[in-house]
């Protein structure tokens, strides 16, 4: 499994009399992710091969933290080997680390792999999740595209099948109408924008109409071009008053309700069907099904998830640790993460037979991720230092105009001018 970047570094030591001892690395990564994923796949690295051990550092809490906790170690030269950084924040980090020579690109470790190595595993598409200004400085491990989750046994009672699903806004609007009409106990739909930790469903509303949320340069707010977010909060304000979203109450009862079958469907990322499945057990028919976009030609979908990027400055762990990186983002990494999780696989051989294709053909609950591929776009972040604080205030205003509290027109305005006045600190 060794990769030729790692053979070069390990016979150079060897010609210089290095010690031939384990190379130890350290990653971080985020509490919600660790035990899921990270443990067992680096417990099954450490035991495939005796050159690398692989350790983690105490979690961060979520991805804020993540971010956080490495601009700290650039200021302290505290990081560590490597990190999983999301998407949205891994561009400020990047340039900042990369000012300072802390970051790697990793393209010139792609290019030891030998011809055709990339193609095979990795579309470009993909790959340009993990880039900055055109520099590969992540491999993209974990993505996700938003999708439903739906309950057939209500579909059913209104008489819908799960194969006739609406593919359209206005539909879908219609069908949770009926299935509130149910009962008073019964809520058609859920798509808590307005309560989500980061703005990753908010840009849903946005990139599925085919916007963008920051021009090329990433320093300029375009998510109104086009009316596309006053478009945005008149669907938020329509799935209240038509859909029976329901914003008085939280986000974890929301959950709650879908998995106890009080919900009709349920807007959430692939990353949690496994906990999806587990919670409903044998409660309702449960199915996840692609996500509901506005422009069928150039909508997208905002890809959560995290890249994998190397900080430490040391050769040796270096290829070390891009040899997990590959370990992690290659086929047998991909398939086990998204078999623990739902995620969408990042690499195009694990979709082969021997890995998820099989198990995709066989458990089509899980295979939805891998359905989305090409609606799979980016995730975006804000310059400077006040995403968290944007998405707060953002969050705020989408929850008044969901209420009716505030207009949708007066709502755009407001998102755009929050984002522009931040994103310059």
């Amino acid at each position: 499994m060794t990769s030729k970047f790692t053979l070069a570094i390990l016979a150079t030591l060897a010609l210089t009399g290095a010690a031939q001892a384990k190379t130890q690395i350290t990653c971080l990564t985020n509490a919600g992710h660790l035990s899921r994923q990270h443990q067992p796949l680096a417990e099954m690295f450490n035991q495939m091969q005796d050159e690398i051990e692989v350790i983690y550092a105490a979690p961060a809490q979520n991805y804020a933290d993540t971010h956080l906790k490495l601009m700290r170690g650039s200021a302290t030269d505290t990081l560590p080997d490597c990190a999983f950084e999301a998407y949205n924040q891994l561009p400020s980090l990047a340039r900042a680390l990369s000012a300072r020579g802390q970051i790697v690109d990793l393209s010139t470790m792609m290019a030891t792999e030998g011809e055709g190595w990339k193609d095979a595993n990795y579309t470009a598409q993909m790959l340009k999740l993990g880039q900055v200004d055109g520099v590969q400085y992540g491999m993209p491990f974990n993505a996700s595209v938003i999708q439903w989750y739906v309950n057939a046994d209500l579909l059913d009672q209104v008489g819908v099948a799960i194969e006739d699903f609406p593919t359209d806004w206005d539909g879908v609007l219609a069908l949770a109408a009926k299935i509130d009409a149910l009962g008073d106990d019964i809520d058609g739909m859920s798509y808590a924008v307005d309560q989500w930790g980061d703005d990753w469903p908010f840009q849903v509303l946005i990139a599925q109409q085919g916007g963008e949320m920051l021009n090329g340069a990433g320093d300029t707010v375009t998510f109104d071009e086009g009316g596309r977010s006053l478009a945005a909060m008149e669907l938020a304000r329509r799935i209240v008053t038509e859909g029976g979203y329901d914003p008085s109450t939280d986000i974890d009862t929301q959950l709650t309700a879908f998995t106890s079958g009080k919900v009709g469907f349920y807007a959430n990322s692939p990353a949690s069907a496994k906990l999806m499945q587990e919670r409903v057990g044998e409660g309702f028919d449960l199915h996840s099904i692609k996500f509901t976009v506005w422009d069928d030609a150039n909508g997208t979908l905002p890809t959560g998830g995290n890249a994998g990027i190397i900080t430490t400055q040391d050769p040796e762990k270096q290829a070390a640790v891009w040899e997990y990186l590959t370990f992690l983002t290659g086929p047998k990494g991909q398939e086990l993460t998204a078999k623990n999780t739902g995620y969408l696989p990042t690499n195009l051989m694990s979709l082969e037979d021997e890995y998820l294709g099989e198990y995709y053909a066989a458990e089509p609950y899980f295979a939805t991720p891998s359905s989305q591929y090409e609606r799979a776009g980016a995730w975006y972040g804000y310059p400077g230092t006040q995403s968290e604080k944007i998405w707060r205030e953002q969050r705020s205003i989408i929850r008044a105009v969901m209420l009716g509290e505030t207009a949708p027109q007066e709502g755009a305005d407001a998102l755009k001018a929050v984002a522009e006045k931040l994103m310059q600190r």
